[in-house]
């Protein structure tokens, strides 16, 4: 199993850092490859919550939050030609919060064959997207 491992420091209080992102429409502010982000269950964000969600050259699928742990983690999952399994614990420090992604893609059917290049391309792109949603929350705090 690939497990990929990102980590950033962002100038924010863990509260805020886990409202905002926990919170997966908060990825279409700062996810460039993120064109759909609907939040399909009623009530508050928290364990259960789904959405229906859409990345640039991907299918629609089902997001679900299977771990919330405020303001400490949260784990989504979805299925697909790539499963993945997403978790961000956040651990305080003087600065801030200190972000750690773990990104755990699976693939199936037709995708086992372009998975290796779909990995060179996920690496880059999970690690700018820890600079995107850094300077997204950082530019929120500023407004």
């Amino acid at each position: 199993m690939v497990v990929l491992h990102n980590s950033v420091l962002i100038r924010r209080s863990s509260e805020e850092v886990f409202d905002y992102l926990s919170d997966h429409r908060a990825e279409l502010e700062w996810n460039p490859k993120c064109e759909v982000m609907e939040k399909i269950t009623e009530g508050p964000v928290g364990l259960g919550t789904k959405y229906r969600a859409k990345w640039k050259s991907s299918p629609y699928v089902e997001v679900e939050i299977v771990r919330y742990d405020r303001p400490h983690s949260w784990t989504a999952h979805n299925g697909g030609p790539i499963e993945v399994t997403f978790t961000c614990r956040l651990e305080p420090v003087a600065e801030g919060t200190l972000l750690h992604a773990e990104f755990t893609p699976r693939p199936h059917g037709w995708f086992r064959l372009i998975f290796p290049i779909f990995l060179l391309v996920m690496r880059r792109e999970e690690k700018a997207n820890m600079t995107h949603l850094r300077e997204a929350l950082e530019q929120r705090a500023r407004r």
